[in-house]
């Protein structure tokens, strides 16, 4: 039989709803289901540890206590090192090599890498920063930029050609950001590498904001179409698995 405290459950609830927007007594008490006697009491609670506090308006909100406490639990993910796991197993999945990426200045830099088993890898590893439009992982990050953020972009990046494949027509890339936020991942075939094609998806923080990508990438000869579907497959899944270690929720 599973234990459950139900005080705290209630309280939690509280604290979810106040989360979203601030409320009267009246106003929780009508969203939540519960009494004004039992809201009052677990309010009190709330406003004694700081964590909940009473507006001029009559209206309860979380407290900047309660945002510090949540700023402190943030520092003690790491990101690479909580990854790492996820990166293995697809690595081992798929047999292709898998990156995290992010994103700073309007370029790409990988911070971990788990190689291919293949004999022929990729190149690309930590350290290393590439053009954002010439790459999925980049690509990605800016199908999610804000329209100021990408107009800057696109504003002052010379899009140059890296192989015959490059996107270099600000329109056509445009286009292809638009599809990748519709499908949730992003493909590049030999725009920044002849002979190197990568995936990439999104990782999500507890915000719901992009903080990085996870990508696989290999030889374009071993990814044929069903090879990439496949692979498409299992990289949004181990993406959305490492979102949820970062406290996001779909």
């Amino acid at each position: 039989m599973q234990y459950q405290n139900k005080s705290l459950g209630k309280a939690f609830d509280i604290i979810e709803s106040l989360c979203e927007v601030p409320q009267t007594a009246t106003e929780l008490a009508r969203g939540l289901g519960l009494n004004q006697t039992t809201l009052h009491r677990f309010l009190v609670t709330l406003l004694e540890s700081g964590i909940v506090e009473k507006l001029p308006t009559n209206k309860y909100r979380m407290s900047y206590k309660f945002i510090d406490l949540g700023k402190m639990a943030e520092n003690h993910y790491d990101l690479v090192g909580d990854s790492r796991p996820f990166l293995e197993a697809l690595a081992k999945e798929s047999g292709e090599s898998v990156l995290i990426s992010t994103f700073h200045n309007f370029s790409v830099s990988y911070l971990s890498k788990v190689e291919s088993s293949q004999t022929v890898r990729i190149v690309l590893g930590p350290g290393d920063r590439v053009p954002s439009y010439t790459v999925a992982s980049g690509k990605l990050f800016l199908a999610h930029l804000n329209e100021s953020l990408l107009e800057t972009y696109l504003r002052t990046v010379q899009l140059e050609k890296k192989t015959n494949n490059t996107i270099t027509e600000k329109q056509l890339l445009l286009d292809e950001l638009a599809l990748i936020r519709k499908q949730g991942y992003a493909i590049d075939n030999q725009e920044y590498l002849i002979g190197l094609k990568g995936m990439a998806a999104p990782i999500y923080d507890s915000s719901g904001t992009v903080v990085a990508a996870l990508s696989v990438a290999g030889v374009e000869i071993r990814l044929d179409p069903e090879k990439t579907e496949a692979t498409i497959n299992q990289l949004v899944n181990y993406a959305k698995k490492i979102s949820y270690t970062l406290g996001w929720s779909d």
